[in-house]
């Protein structure tokens, strides 16, 4: 039997048929089985993802002068094969700001592709952008305030955005904001078209408590102390004491690499200025009066077999100069009248031992041990400000206390955080706790103007306003070898103005070479500050308040005629310059002063006067002795002679300003 082949057509008809059917089975297996596959992949030819970093949140100082904010930058690359117009692309990259060495090779058609280096502002590139062959990539760009030190404070950012230190780190949730991923699309033509999938929330805006002005201020003074004096390092803090807001808080050390706050990070043993918190809680117990006396042997004590040493040597001093002389034995055996339970909680309700909480990263919280790890010794080192270790803004924080009228405030560096017109948070007030009397307040403010009038920190006063305060010189330790000789930490806490502070001002200097005391070191730069706030456009200062707290300018002050025995309490006839003009011839009074007490007088409203001794003849020290015998407070400016005013005789009220003039 013969088997019949299929013809041609048949077999071209069955080939058409299986095709078919694949193509089918094809297009069904592509469309059903492969649908997502082949979905994805249509959608990465046609658009291209690209990751957006949300914009960082701008820093603000407390005026709202920008410290630091990000620019929104592009980043070319060039195809030259791809450009339609060559020299059209050349012109505008070089208006751009693009080197020349750049241009000729983006425009080099023997070149694949070209990176350009750099990054360019909208502006600059806008006619670029949807230029055929040219391709852009945002970046972010964080710029910096040119004012030094800003960035120690507010911190950095690494290439890749990531916050490293400072603010930008303790708020890096909030300035960071939600980043985003962009699709680009390409028309027939391979410009690029945006076709954003969802847009980026930009950071939220951190304004600070810092004032600018005075944050340059303090670092200025304080890299030119460290200069000076030769010094390792330092610190200044300027807080409100009565908002409890940071104002400025500047670090310098002298490894140029060094970044941190340390003027949060770094402990140190305050010496004496931890001795006026010892005086109050004496004087808030009822446990000691400003005028009571205590022995103070000369100058030196020996106690539990060590001497302790006074640099101003005196048979006995009040507590009120035991504070204006700075005396460790007068202090270690007055604060003996406190137990040792009732030391350490005082130190502790002061803050010491703990963080303060304050916005910045790596607080320390200082060191602070309980009596049952205390010597037998420690109760009078810590006394002296040894035995326990306090960060500069910890210190200015207790001082606040001091100056508000006895409330421990928690320090704030962040005042208002805002996502737009919505605010996150806002700062408010916040007291931790009542640690002196307002009564009790106000002696210890009269105490420390005592201090800077005529004790150890005379180089911080200021002609035309009260200043309080307190010096303090600290031996210096290195980790397991205990004191170093010749090693030092000098230090000053001020209060300005010293009768209604608006500043408490804490300045430490690392090892000085060229003066280790805090009244000779630290003292000046105090100063130094103040007078530049003073000067200053804005640095956070009540200037109305100011001019009530003003004090008079000391006009020429003529000696008095002394006509009798100048002996100590010997009755004196002094004649007295009238209160008039000095052109104008006028007749002396005479008043009988008995010296060196100066008794006290009731005045027509009833309040107790005081007459003004007669200081002529004196040495300095005894002068000041004798207007503080009078219940009087004493400014120092230099002169041709040693006079005071108002002249020996006037009456004035108790506790008043004697201006007293004298040769430096």
């Amino acid at each position: 039997m013969a088997i019949r082949l299929p013809s041609r057509t048949g077999v071209v008809h069955a080939a058409l048929l299986l095709f078919a059917l694949a193509l089918v089975a094809r297009a069904a297996q592509v469309q059903l089985l492969e649908h997502d596959e082949w979905a994805a992949r249509a959608e990465r030819q046609h658009f291209v993802s690209a990751s957006r970093p949300a914009t960082r949140g701008a820093i603000l100082d407390a005026a709202g002068n920008v410290l630091v904010e990000t620019r929104e930058l592009w980043r070319l690359s060039i195809a030259p094969r791809e450009l339609r117009d060559r020299a059209a692309t050349a012109r505008l990259l070089a208006r751009a700001g693009v080197p020349r060495e750049w241009v000729t090779r983006a425009v080099d058609t023997t070149r694949k592709w070209v990176q350009l280096p750099g990054a360019f502002p909208p502006e600059q590139v806008a006619a670029l952008l949807p230029m055929r062959g040219v391709h852009s990539t945002v970046v972010l760009d964080r710029v910096y305030s040119n004012y030094a030190g800003i960035r120690k404070l507010v911190g950095r950012t690494d290439p890749s955005g990531a916050a490293l230190d400072g603010i930008e780190l303790a708020m890096d949730t909030l300035l960071r904001g939600d980043s985003s991923t962009s699709r680009l699309a390409r028309d027939r033509s391979g410009r690029a078209i945006p076709n954003p999938a969802g847009a980026s929330t930009a950071g939220a805006t951190v304004a600070l408590t810092i004032s600018r002005d005075l944050q340059d201020i303090a670092e200025r003074a304080l890299a030119q102390a460290v200069d000076s004096l030769d010094a390792s390092g330092g610190d200044i803090v300027v807080l409100n004491p009565h908002s409890g807001e940071v104002l400025a808080l500047a670090s310098n050390r002298a490894d140029p690499s060094a970044f941190a706050n340390t003027a949060i990070t770094e402990p140190f043993e305050p010496g004496s200025t931890l001795k006026p918190f010892l005086a109050a809680a004496l004087l808030e117990r009822g446990l000691a009066s400003p005028d009571e006396m205590m022995e103070t042997f000369n100058g030196t004590m020996e106690l539990e077999g060590r001497v302790i040493r006074d640099v101003h040597k005196a048979p006995s001093l009040s507590l009120a100069d035991v504070i204006r002389f700075s005396s460790n034995i007068g202090i270690v055996r007055f604060a003996d009248r406190l137990t040792p339970r009732a030391k350490y909680e005082l130190l502790r309700d002061l803050g010491f031992g703990a963080p303060t909480g304050v916005a910045l990263p790596a607080e320390a919280s200082g060191t602070l041990r309980e009596p049952r790890r205390w010597s037998r010794t420690s109760a009078a080192s810590l006394a002296m400000g040894y035995e326990i270790a306090v960060t500069p803004l910890q210190l200015a924080t207790a001082y606040a206390a001091i100056a508000n009228g006895g409330e421990l405030l928690e320090p704030q560096i962040v005042r208002e955080v805002r996502a737009g017109d919505r605010v996150l948070y806002a700062r408010k007030r916040r007291v931790l706790r009542l640690v002196y009397s307002p009564s009790t307040a106000a002696t210890m403010q009269r105490m420390l103007v005592a201090v800077v009038d005529s004790g150890t920190a005379t180089k911080s006063d200021l002609a035309n306003f009260l200043v309080g305060g307190k010096s303090g010189t600290a031996r210096r330790t290195d980790g397991a070898r205990g004191y170093v000789p010749g090693s030092y930490t000098a230090s000053f806490v001020g209060l300005f103005p010293g009768d209604k502070p608006q500043y408490v001002v804490v300045v430490k200097l690392d090892n000085p070479k060229r003066a280790i005391y805090g009244g000779e070191a630290a003292a000046p730069v105090s100063r130094v500050v103040l007078q530049a706030a003073l000067a200053a456009r804005d640095a956070a200062l009540d200037r109305g308040a100011l001019v009530a707290a003003r004090l008079p300018d000391a006009p020429p002050v003529a000696r008095a005629a002394l006509t009798a025995d100048s002996a100590p309490g010997a009755k004196r006839v002094v004649r007295v310059p009238s209160a008039r003009p000095a052109l104008e011839e006028t007749p002396a009074r005479r008043v009988v002063v008995r010296l060196p007490h100066a008794p006290a007088k009731r005045g027509q409203d009833g309040d107790a006067q005081r007459v003004v001794p007669d200081v002529s003849g004196m040495t300095l020290r005894g002068a000041i002795g004798a207007l503080h015998h009078a219940g009087l407070h004493v400014r120092l400016v230099p002169g041709a002679a040693l006079q005071s005013y108002p002249g020996a005789g006037a009456l004035v009220a108790q506790g008043s300003v004697v201006t007293l003039t004298h040769q430096r």
